[in-house]
C-alpha cells in the first residue's frame, strides 16, 4: 500500500495549474484597460456629486472643471479658488484621457450652471461618458 504521489502525478498537476494560470493571466491583462476607464468614470461621477454636496453644504458656488491640456479634473470653491479635489488622469495606465474640456458650477441649490458631458477614453479605443445635467444629477453611459 503506497501512501503518496508519484513524481509524474505531481508534474501533471503542476502543468495543469500553469496552463490555467496562463489563461487567467492573459484574460486579466486584457480586462485592465477597461477597468482603468471605468475607474476614471466612477471617480469623475464622485467628484461631481462631491462638488454638488459641497455647494449645498457651504451655500457657495463650486466649480467642477475637466481640462484636456492638464489631463485632470478639479473641484474648486469659486470665490477664493480653494482646491477641494484634483484627479489627474495621467496617473492611470493605458493613457486615459478625456476628449474635451468641460466646466460647470454647482450652486447652493445643487443645480449645475450648464449641463454637458465628459468623455473618457484610453489608447485602446474604450470610452465612457459622464453626463452632468442642469438639475445637478450625474449619470454614466
Amino acid at each position: 500500500m503506497n501512501k503518496g504521489y508519484t513524481l509524474l502525478e505531481t508534474l501533471v498537476v503542476l502543468a495543469i495549474a500553469a496552463v490555467l494560470a496562463g489563461i487567467c493571466g492573459t484574460t486579466l491583462l486584457a480586462a485592465l484597460p477597461g477597468a482603468e476607464v471605468n475607474r476614471a468614470a466612477r471617480t469623475i461621477v464622485s467628484m461631481c456629486r462631491h462638488a454638488r454636496f459641497e455647494a449645498i453644504k457651504r451655500n457657495v458656488q463650486i466649480r467642477f472643471e475637466c481640462d484636456t491640456e492638464q489631463n485632470a479634473c478639479e473641484i474648486r470653491v469659486r470665490g477664493d479658488n480653494t482646491l477641494l479635489w484634483r484627479f489627474d488622469l495621467a496617473d492611470l495606465r493605458n493613457q486615459v484621457t478625456h476628449a474635451k474640456s468641460f466646466t460647470t458650477h454647482f450652486n447652493g441649490f445643487g443645480r449645475a450652471s450648464v449641463g454637458g458631458s465628459v468623455v473618457i477614453q484610453n489608447n485602446t479605443g474604450l470610452s465612457r461618458t459622464v453626463k452632468v445635467r442642469p438639475s445637478g444629477s450625474v449619470v454614466t453611459e
